[in-house]
């Protein structure tokens, strides 16, 4: 209900409110350019409908609907900088430039390519983390992940090319932090993105959570053949890996599992390094007390700008490397995008963690 009213609110915004701009713009035009913004506006309104309600595994379909998504941002940031244009020129009572025209749509035509170029550049973040108990190892190397959102703007192509880059790389582990597959993944995509997961090369393997959009698709069966694939799956548990290090892992809350934290940790070896993974960042309080390093996605860091500064109110922590007493908080804006395969003002990561270990 909830993803279906973001739906019906996401078209109002980018395509009834602009069409019917653009419609009052051209009131003194002939019915000839009034109908043409109609269709134009359908058009590229079909983006969003195919996107949220057919999902054929097919590429030819995907180059279709991003081809509408192209031209339904370009309208929109057109929309918003023209509203913007003329508001500035009557705010400060001077006549608009004589060539304004020219400057709106370069302006347009380089917001929009930036924003889609956002979302295929993935970026490679590092961060260097110290947790204070004593180790067997002198340092950990994880690759994080989280936020794929696999069916939007991000295919199985891009999944091999993942997979190819980290295992260059060579990392002890690989964490998945949800959201990996979202409610627009094409069913037959799901297997195949798995098999190419299961080439992930790792020293202790590749660790797996669940997201909010997992559990908003219809079938969630998938979720109980990740360890198939060579992908251990934490459905509220942990694991003591090679009697080095804890890896917890919990679900999202979507999922409305019931479990107890404190009966999940309860045979847990508290003195080794500890590393939770949870896809939303805002429950960090309930995990201090046995939790080294937490590792969530969830936030996009807004995605689209201005949504990260409203992300960094919502949540304590929205973005990046925070400290809460002992323990580190990292939280990545994701791999992929939602929706839309755009991005503008953050970008599309995953994350590289060196972790090192000293005694107090």
């Amino acid at each position: 209900m909830i993803l279906k009213l973001i739906q019906i609110i996401l078209y109002i915004l980018l395509v009834i409110i602009p069409m019917l701009y653009f419609l009052h713009l051209l009131k003194r035009e002939s019915l000839f350019y009034k109908c043409l913004v109609v269709l134009i506006a359908l058009f590229s309104g079909n983006g969003i409908w195919l996107k949220f309600y057919f999902h054929p595994n097919s590429l030819l379909f995907e180059y279709f609907v991003i081809a509408t998504q192209v031209q339904l941002w370009f309208l929109y940031i057109l929309f918003l900088i023209i509203v913007l244009y003329r508001f500035l020129f009557t705010f400060i009572r001077h006549k608009p430039f004589r060539k304004g025209h020219i400057l709106i749509i370069i302006l347009t035509i380089t917001l929009t390519a930036s924003g889609f170029t956002e979302h295929y550049m993935k970026r490679r973040h590092h961060y260097d983390v110290t947790i204070n108990k004593q180790s067997s190892m002198k340092n950990l190397k994880l690759c994080v992940v989280s936020d794929f959102h696999i069916g939007t703007g991000s295919y199985l192509k891009t999944v091999d090319n993942f997979v190819n880059r980290v295992n260059s790389e060579h990392y002890d582990a690989i964490l998945m932090v949800g959201d990996i597959f979202d409610e627009n993944t094409p069913d037959a995509l799901i297997p195949q993105c798995l098999k190419s997961f299961s080439h992930l090369k790792s020293t202790y393997g590749t660790y797996a959570i669940a997201g909010n959009h997992e559990y908003y698709r219809k079938n969630t069966n998938f979720l109980n053949d990740l360890n198939k694939y060579h992908i251990h799956y934490l459905r509220n548990q942990y694991v003591e890996v090679d009697g080095k290090f804890n890896i917890v892992g919990f679900n999202d809350h979507t999922s409305h599992d019931h479990y107890n934290i404190n009966q999940v940790i309860a045979n847990m070896n508290k003195s080794l390094p500890t590393i939770t993974l949870d896809h939303n960042p805002d429950r960090y309080k309930k995990y201090h007390a046995f939790t080294d390093l937490q590792l969530s996605g969830h936030t996009h860091n807004g995605q689209i700008f201005p949504g990260n500064i409203f992300m960094n109110l919502y949540f304590d922590y929205s973005y990046g490397q925070h400290q809460y007493g002992h323990e580190d908080i990292i939280v990545t804006s994701g791999m992929g995008s939602w929706g839309f395969p755009f991005r503008l003002g953050t970008q599309a990561e995953y994350c590289d963690i060196n972790l090192q270990f000293s005694k107090k």
